[in-house]
C-alpha cells in the first residue's frame, strides 16, 4: 500500500513539473472529497494538463460525556476494562492531485486524475475504569471503580487516501465552474471504497 501511495505521489509531482513549465488557467475555490481533501482549493489548468492543491481544518464536538454506572457488556471476564469517549477535536487535511483532461468544449471539461490527501486529528478523549462486578453465559456487568477518577489524555490520529477517477467541470458562465468527480479509493487499512463523489465550485481568474 506505501508502495502505491509512492507512486501515485511520483507521477502527481511529475504532472505539476509538467503544468509549471507552461502558461497556465488559474481558478480558485472550494473542494470536497475524500482524496482532493475538503476545504480552500487552488486548481490550474493548462491545455490537457493540470494540479489541485487543497487545504482545510475544522474543530467540531464538545467536552460534554457522560458514563453509565453500570455497563453490560461480553468482555470476556475482564476484572477490569477502560471505556472511551470523544470529546472536542480539530482536524487538519490536504489533498494533492493531477488532472488530465481527455475532452474540452464550451460546455465543459472532461477529466481523469489521480492523487492522495492526508488527515492529522488531535481528539481529546475521555477514559474511565470499570471493574466486573457480575457475569453470566451472555454479558459481564461492570461498575465504575470510583477510586480511579476519570482521566482526559489527547490523541493524535492519522489517515490518508489515495486514488484516481474521473470528472467533469461544468461551466457556470463568468469564470464560474462546478467539478463533479467519482473516484476509487485506497484507505491506510486497505480500504477500497468507489461510488463516494467529490465536487468543488471553482472562479477561474485568468
Amino acid at each position: 500500500m506505501r508502495k502505491i501511495a509512492s507512486i501515485i505521489m511520483i507521477l502527481v509531482m511529475l504532472g505539476i513539473g509538467t503544468v509549471l513549465t507552461a502558461e497556465t488557467t488559474r481558478a480558485l475555490g472550494l473542494h470536497f472529497g475524500t482524496i482532493s481533501a475538503n476545504g480552500f482549493s487552488y486548481r490550474q489548468f493548462n491545455g490537457k494538463n493540470g494540479f489541485q492543491a487543497t487545504l482545510g481544518a475544522v474543530t467540531w464536538g464538545d467536552n460534554d460525556y457522560y458514563f453509565d454506572e453500570t455497563y453490560y457488556f461480553d468482555h470476556n471476564g475482564d476484572q477490569q476494562m477502560v471505556v472511551t469517549e470523544d470529546g472536542r477535536a480539530t482536524h487538519i487535511n490536504i489533498g494533492l492531485n493531477y488532472l488530465r483532461a481527455l475532452a474540452d468544449n464550451p460546455t465543459g471539461r472532461f477529466y481523469v486524475f489521480g492523487g492522495a490527501a492526508y488527515t492529522y486529528s488531535k481528539v481529546k478523549v475521555f477514559e474511565q475504569d470499570y471493574e466486573l462486578v457480575g457475569s453470566n453465559i451472555y454479558q459481564d456487568q461492570y461498575r465504575i471503580m470510583g477510586s480511579h477518577p476519570l482521566r482526559t489524555v489527547k490523541e493524535h490520529r492519522g489517515n490518508y487516501y489515495v486514488g484516481a477517477g474521473m470528472g467533469f467541470e461544468l461551466n457556470l458562465g463568468r469564470g464560474f465552474k462546478w467539478a463533479i468527480e467519482m473516484p476509487i479509493t485506497l484507505n491506510k487499512d486497505g480500504d477500497i471504497t468507489m461510488y463516494i463523489p467529490q465536487t468543488g465550485l471553482y472562479y477561474y481568474f485568468d
